[in-house]
């Protein structure tokens, strides 16, 4: 069951989200009554592409505080440009692991709900095709 406070993030992402878009598509008016539909997997990105930003913004902050060490002579650049160096490796490692790890999570989740994956959707998309055209054939000879 979700909290208050997540469904009123949720509901602030959503509009964002919105907001964003309708700027994004020129002509559409504010009024025009067509509603975004959204799927689960947008809803769990968010957060995904959130801790992503965290990722990222904290590289950036390992950065300004390694250039402060050396304008201050506490560490040399060399020292420096090695620290900023084994925080970004390990920073890549911990980020492709904690994507994988929420993809894993994802997927077990949409399967325990028991969704069509796209694979699933393509290949009876695939055997309504042959179906449609073995009907239209024997139909055409049936004249």
């Amino acid at each position: 069951m979700a909290t208050k406070k997540t469904k009123k993030t949720a509901a602030k992402s959503r509009t964002t989200r919105k907001a964003q878009k309708k700027g994004q598509k020129k002509g559409k008016k504010a009024g025009d009554g067509k509603e975004e539909k959204w799927t689960w997997l947008d809803i769990l990105r968010t957060p995904v592409l959130a801790s992503v930003g965290a990722f990222s913004m904290a590289e950036e902050g390992i950065e300004n505080f390694v250039k402060d060490l050396v304008e201050r002579g506490e560490t040399s650049e060399k020292e420096g440009k090695k620290i900023v160096d084994d925080f970004r490796k390990r920073s890549s490692r911990n980020r492709k692991d904690f994507e994988k790890r929420i993809d894993d999570r994802i997927g077990k989740g949409l399967k325990a709900l028991r969704l069509p994956t796209k694979k699933d959707v393509d290949s009876l998309s695939r055997k309504i095709d042959k179906l449609q055209r073995r009907v239209e054939a024997l139909s055409g000879k049936g004249k």
